[in-house]
């Protein structure tokens, strides 16, 4: 071996007691090179990604060079006696000694002091980059933060190396390391790469650069270190012979990963994607023959409930694949329910869309989760079994983060979740960066982009930024677009462009389409469009006041063989509603849904409720049935009820609601109707609003005083008021009324009743409250990945929506004294995942701990299993009773307080609720 990489051999990068084969140790610069290949690998591979890269260098030479070098140093702290101390055995091994230094700093950090402190200074003095090499600074610690940043935050700046590291002998080592992975990797074209640039431009390209740069290290560092493609070696192999090697196993563990691009079919008519659909809707046939310029490009598309804007989103988007522009898509929902149900339809498409092997995985997956398609992406990797090492081991961090579903959506070719998912690419959460990996060069779609709150809102404009900037394209989907919201939209992905003016929306029209790219900034081109005149119509509404009248006339409805859904804003009004019907109609025939259930119940009660309400359905399935339900179902879930009622809500929602009313045509018994011109048997739509007396002059406590429980679900009670005036026509025609009635409601102009405005006040005070929130927790592009002086949240933390905090309660319940997961499934993982269901922190914090020592064991080893070993969740052990699930838990005493708990019962057709409801409930 060359006389650099002799002394390098001396220090383990990954190491496991329980490895199945000699050595148990693997050497860290062969580590360092597995990394280097996979990421050099996954840029030959993914062209978008490298040609990201590639423009912002000035050309592709030396760009492969460059990316190893710089991913190769990506675990430079762990050449510190502090790291490899965790395994004093090795140590003395390996050292002839027993380590003195106590690890206290994670070698992430730990790299970047050193790099800041030590080998900053080795590239100046040994000129890498030219004579003037200190002058490139900036620019190269940018790189640096990026790959030490591989646990997905950047590193800390605080501390100093030498506090960590030992004798010379540790310093002479790494700079030998970090000599020999020089002369390997990072070639004369490369080192001149900041000299091509110029210092100034060097240091603002690699800013830009780190944020993806920072995504490919996180990658590649969990790819590298899974032993099924990178198995331990010995030492003492030259680096020149273990690098190809290494770039061999990197293609192999690719293309098992799901990770890459894959190529999509060229581009096919309206008809041959969507064989089932006879006739394109006037919004489809627009996106069919939309002229597509090159360059970035956002499209927000405007129609009424029901007109197919999925599906003409799915042919923008397989229209930019086809010619190259993405090499995939994300679609955004507001709520996991939507995500789930878009899952289906999805599904039916895919296969179109792509050529190979990839066309497979979602077609062959189940609708739940799609669990085969899932696991496509990134292959299972076993957790190194090493309670020595403090710190995550990627193979444990990739292994964790890999438990949840919906993350792994992000890095496939297609995937479908909520919103969320999406957001915390620009949140200070950790592996950020992986997401925004996931997402650059995609098709970003979001649906129903009404449902933003100011908060989501302004997240969501950073998240338009960051992605324009990569090159990426959005197609953001609503029904209800209030015209503000749509220029703020607008903006924020020309501002990513590098354009801060562009043409104000001025068109009033609706359905109406919306497009703007990169390659003519000043034209901004507004299509009004006509709708579907199967779903253009008019919807008779009714206001009820009084709760005996309603009940009276959902009875009547259900007598008639008719099916009717009540929305309500609450669980907790949902649960009332509940209870007054159980008396009074069978219990095969009434179904509640909300989103306090267990994962897997909620995803029976979710299958059910397609099954009897869905496109499907027939007259058995529909008569006769209600079902309570909350927010869950007034958003993307294909549902029609013969009457549907609804709590009064702001004007967007009562449209989003009004859309699951007579949505598909059928005869008067409840069969599908689909010759062409056939005319609706079930008469004319009418809704039902319940809400408190109309009045000219409400009082400050108006719509308080019918809904107690729901009064802070939607705070600007003057918005709701509007909604009620708006509506005293007694119909609603769409799509001729949908702007007007969303501008009256949410316009610059419209005027809130005095008795209310302080409410309105407040509500609009808390908005710009979490504007600015929102710009405080999101990144800033101009930065580059840097801590910057900000706490980097766990994911389960970071708040991706404001409102009350939120806890995840993971159910379990008792057999004996052994602790089972409520959920059963074949991995022991995804039973947990099921078992899962979100509260309101004020609500449940806590859980009380059994006296006995047999059942404590039992709850922490449970724990221990857990994401994070249970620290960002609540165990709720239940105990069986003769009609359902108890278990005690509570909120985090206040300060002079004493602890409070309440039996909480579970049933999986009625959820998790405490034994008596207070009038303190969440929405949905």
């Amino acid at each position: 071996m060359d006389p650099y990489e002799t002394s390098a051999t001396r220090y383990w990068g990954k190491a496991d007691p329980a490895y199945p084969a000699d050595p148990k140790w693997h050497p860290l610069v062969y580590h360092c090179l597995d990394v280097a290949a996979v990421g050099v690998e996954y840029l030959r591979r993914a062209p978008a990604q490298r040609r990201l890269f590639a423009v912002a260098l000035g050309g592709e030479a030396g760009l492969e060079g460059w990316v190893a070098f710089w991913l190769a140093l990506h675990d430079l702290g762990k050449f510190t006696e502090a790291f490899q101390g965790q395994r004093a055995d090795l140590f003395q091994v390996l050292r002839g000694r027993s380590p003195e230094k106590a690890y206290s700093l994670r070698h992430d950090s730990l790299g970047w002091l050193l790099w800041r402190d030590r080998i900053s200074r080795q590239s100046e003095t040994e000129q890498w980059f030219g004579p003037d090499g200190d002058a490139y600074r900036d620019g190269l610690d940018a790189w640096v933060r990026a790959v030490t940043g591989h646990h997905g935050q950047p590193p800390f700046s605080d501390g100093f190396w030498k506090t960590h590291c030992h004798r010379q002998d540790d310093c002479a080592a790494l700079q030998a390391a970090v000599t020999a992975l020089r002369h390997l990797l990072l070639d004369e074209v490369a080192s001149r790469i900041p000299a091509r640039l110029g210092a100034e431009r060097f240091a603002e390209i690699s800013r830009d650069l780190s944020w993806w740069m920072a995504g490919l290290a996180v990658l590649a560092d969990w790819v590298g270190s899974n032993t099924r493609y990178f198995p331990y070696r010995a030492a003492g192999q030259p680096l020149a012979d273990y690098w190809p090697q290494a770039r061999e196993q990197a293609a192999v563990a690719l293309n098992d990963c799901g990770v890459l691009p894959v190529l999509s079919r060229g581009e096919r008519s309206f008809g041959e994607l969507f064989p089932d659909l006879a006739q394109p809707t006037p919004l489809q046939h627009w996106a069919a023959n939309l002229d597509l310029p090159t360059g970035p490009r956002i499209h927000l598309l405007e129609d009424v409930t029901g007109a197919g804007k999925t599906e003409a989103a799915v042919m923008l988007a397989h229209r930019l694949m086809a010619q190259g522009r993405a090499d995939g898509f994300f679609i955004g929902l507001p709520t996991m329910a939507t995500a789930n149900a878009m899952y289906g339809r999805i599904a039916a498409v895919y296969a179109r869309l792509f050529e190979g092997e990839a066309s497979l995985v979602l077609a062959h997956g189940h609708r739940r989760f799609v669990e085969v398609f899932a696991r496509s992406v990134l292959p299972p990797i076993t957790a190194e079994h090493d309670s020595a090492q403090q710190d995550e081991t990627a193979s444990t961090r990739c292994a964790a983060w890999l438990a949840d579903h919906t993350k792994r959506a992000l890095l496939a070719p297609a995937g479908v979740g909520t919103l969320d998912q999406a957001l915390l690419a620009v949140l200070q959460s950790r592996h950020q960066s992986l997401r925004l990996l996931g997402l650059s060069h995609k098709v970003l779609l979001v649906d129903e982009v009404h449902a933003c709150d100011d908060y989501m809102l302004g997240v969501l404009c950073v998240l338009l930024e960051f992605h324009a900037r990569a090159g990426g394209s959005a197609i953001l989907l609503s029904a209800t677009l209030p015209v503000a919201m749509r220029r703020k939209l607008l903006a924020a992905f020309a501002h990513g462009c590098g354009h801060r003016r562009i043409p104000a929306p001025a068109q009033m029209a609706y359905p109406l389409a919306t497009t703007w790219h990169s390659g003519a900034p000043q034209r901004l081109l507004e299509t009004p469009l006509e709708t579907r005149s199967s779903v253009a119509r008019t919807v008779a509404v009714h206001f009820v006041t009084e709760q005996e009248e309603l009940i009276g006339g959902i009875l009547s409805a259900l007598d008639a063989g008719r099916c009717v859904c009540w929305i309500r804003n609450t669980v907790a009004d949902a649960l009332d509603a509940f209870e007054l019907f159980r008396s009074r109609i069978p219990d095969e025939r009434l179904m509640l849904f909300h989103a306090r259930f267990a994962l897997r119940d909620r995803l029976d009660i979710e299958e059910r409720v397609l099954t009897h309400f869905g496109p499907a359905s027939g007259p058995a399935a529909r008569a006769g049935r209600l079902l309570i339900a909350t927010q869950v179902v007034e958003q993307s879930l294909d549902l029609d009820f013969d009457l549907l009622v609804t709590d009064l809500a702001p004007i967007d929602r009562v449209i989003q609601r009004a859309g699951r009313l007579c949505r598909h045509l059928r005869d008067a018994d409840g069969r599908r109707l689909r010759a062409p011109g056939a005319a609706d048997g079930r008469g004319a739509p009418r809704l039902w609003i319940y809400g408190p007396e109309w009045t000219e002059a409400p009082a400050s406590d108006w719509f308080q005083r019918t809904f107690p429980k729901a009064a802070a679900v939607y705070p600007d009670h003057g918005q709701l008021w509007l909604t009620a005036q708006a509506l005293r026509s007694g119909s609603i025609a769409m799509p001729q009324d949908a702007r007007t009635l969303i501008e009256s409601v949410f316009g610059e102009d419209a005027q809130t009743p005095e008795g209310l405005q302080h409410r309105t006040d407040r509500a609009q005070a808390k908005g710009y409250a979490d504007a600015s929130q929102a710009r405080a927790n999101t990144l800033t592009f101009e930065s580059g990945y840097s801590a910057d002086g900000t706490d980097w949240w766990s994911e389960a933390k970071t708040p991706s929506r404001l409102g009350e905090p939120t806890t995840n309660v993971v159910l379990a319940r008792w057999d004996g004294d052994n602790l089972r997961p409520w959920a059963s499934h074949d991995d022991p993982r995804q039973a947990w995942v099921y078992s899962t269901v979100r509260v309101a922190e004020r609500l449940i914090a806590r859980a009380v701990e059994p006296e006995s020592a047999t059942r404590k064991a039992a709850i922490e080893a449970v724990r221990e299993s857990l994401p994070g070993q249970g620290r960002w969740s609540v165990l709720l052990p239940l105990q069986a009773t003769p009609r359902d699930w108890v278990g005690h838990a509570g909120p985090v005493p206040r300060p002079g307080q004493s602890e409070h708990a309440v039996a909480w019962r579970y049933d999986p057709l009625i959820g998790l609720r405490p034994s008596e409801l207070t009038a303190n409930q969440e929405e949905e």
